[in-house]
């Protein structure tokens, strides 16, 4: 399995090899896009049926990563032939080889052309092409192409033209909220203010007009121009652990999240199990996986964002609604489901693959 250092890859996979380990599945985790921090080798570490494998190679979307893809392929081709796998599970894309004998899984995370997408309304330039075909044929070249939701699915079918089986796996997320905390008069959101899909500073717009304070988790320092970003009535809170970011959840009385790209959404997932009440953007996947569970926004239109935020403010028992519904809906996505999922398809395939060997053998 493949894994990705940099971005929330990284913590779905933690939790899918830990889902893992009741299904006896031994899992060779290939970590790329950054050397693992000392915090995520201890995770892996911690994980008793998985071995984790190290490299800072770049990852397909970065800036100039060509050279470094195509290390990584020799790399990753090394420890297939080493450890001979029953299947293989990317959760990137760029480096499957057809002459390898086993089934191969591909998860559709997401893609710089579906973010292009939804963030700048126009497909990405030509200068992403190279990029774009690695994704194309990495997606139709796995034996299944998995999602965590019907509507990122069909996007990357629509925009890769994808021929081969596809399949929706939620994802899932074990965090327990055991100690109930009385819930504060604050909004929490988390992100990256300079993280154009997150979109957070549309809150520029609103956040002095609400009565309760926003506080994001996240830095506010553009790392590309040194800029700090200052909201009125928005207090950044910089990097949090997960410990610091638990707690924040717990003690939220409200979760806002105005992102105009969002394949899935795990802190959102989180924030539902600490009893938040969601105030989404009205795009596809939210509406799939919180219909009826949430208040939904335009993220585009600042006035009904700040009318729909206010809402859940002004109205308590409104609020305490959102946030059982919301609650019992996260218990869809649960660790134990995944894992279960997976499972069942990883035994499928590889069963699949040797009865299709036994007739080409018995054939011949």
């Amino acid at each position: 399995m493949t894994t990705d250092t940099v971005g929330g890859v990284w913590t779905y996979t933690v939790e899918l090899c830990r889902a893992l380990i009741k299904h006896d599945i031994e899992v060779h985790l290939a970590a790329m896009g950054s050397w693992p921090s000392e915090a995520q080798e201890k995770e892996a570490f911690h994980l008793p049926n998985v071995v984790l494998y190290k490299s800072d190679y770049k990852l397909e979307w970065m800036q100039d990563p060509w050279e470094d893809v195509q290390k990584a392929h020799k790399w990753i081709t090394s420890i297939y032939q080493t450890v001979h796998p029953d299947l293989v599970h990317f959760n990137n894309y760029a480096h499957i080889d057809n002459f390898w004998s086993c089934p191969i899984v591909t998860v559709f995370h997401s893609c710089v052309q579906t973010w292009w997408q939804a963030v700048k309304g126009t497909g990405a330039p030509a200068s992403w092409n190279r990029y774009t075909g690695i994704v194309k044929n990495s997606l139709n070249t796995s034996d299944v192409v998995v999602s965590p939701t019907e509507s990122l699915l069909k996007k990357a079918v629509d925009t890769h033209n994808i021929s081969c089986r596809t399949e929706v796996i939620h994802n899932g997320r074990e965090i327990n909220f055991s100690k109930e905390i009385e819930k504060e008069n604050f909004i929490l959101c988390m992100g990256r203010i300079w993280d154009e899909a997150k979109n957070l500073k549309s809150l520029s717009g609103i956040a002095k007009n609400l009565p309760w304070p926003v506080y994001i988790a996240g830095n506010n320092t553009d790392p590309n121009t040194g800029v700090k970003v200052e909201i009125e009535n928005v207090h950044f809170l910089g990097s949090l652990s997960p410990n610091e970011a638990k707690d924040l959840m717990a003690r939220a009385a409200i979760f806002a999240s105005p992102t105009k790209y969002e394949p899935f959404g795990l802190a959102i997932l989180e924030a539902a199990k600490a009893g938040c009440a969601l105030a989404l953007s009205n795009i596809d996947t939210l509406v799939e996986l919180w219909d009826a569970t949430a208040t939904f926004f335009d993220p585009e239109n600042p006035r009904e964002t700040e009318n729909k935020i206010l809402a859940l403010i002004e109205d308590k028992n409104y609020r305490e609604q959102l946030s059982a519904k919301s609650k019992e809906r996260s218990k869809r996505y649960s660790l134990q489901k995944m894992g279960e999922e997976y499972a069942a398809l990883y035994k499928r395939l590889i069963v699949s693959r040797k009865t299709d060997l036994n007739q080409l053998s018995s054939s011949l």
